[in-house]
């Protein structure tokens, strides 16, 4: 029992030194970001392009205003269309069209 205690403290001390060392979490945040880019390329490539061309992003009168429309566009795409998406991959396709297309503050 002692011997359990002692490798889950010496585990945790070791995670917790990985944790925080900034080089370390500024590291995996970029791949984290990256990872989260390409995955919202390849959503849009995959599912909105089958009913827009990169035209509809670019026509003078369109709907979307902001950055919030622009979720919510992309959101009710993912619901009427049963695409099946997570919140977050909502979030990298929104973030993907936008820095694309729109170019929102966020």
């Amino acid at each position: 029992m002692k011997k359990n205690i002692l490798i889950a403290m010496l585990f945790l001390s070791i995670s917790n030194v990985y944790a925080g060392d900034a080089d370390t979490g500024a590291e995996l945040y970029h791949e984290v970001e990256l990872e989260r880019t390409i995955r919202g390329e390849q959503y849009t490539d995959a599912n909105c392009e089958t009913c827009h061309e990169a035209s509809f992003y670019l026509r003078e009168d369109r709907k979307v205003t902001t950055f919030a429309k622009l979720e919510a566009m992309v959101e009710g795409c993912n619901t009427n269309l049963d695409v099946g998406w997570f919140p977050e991959d909502v979030s990298d396709v929104a973030a993907y069209l936008n820095r694309e297309y729109y170019k929102f503050d966020q």
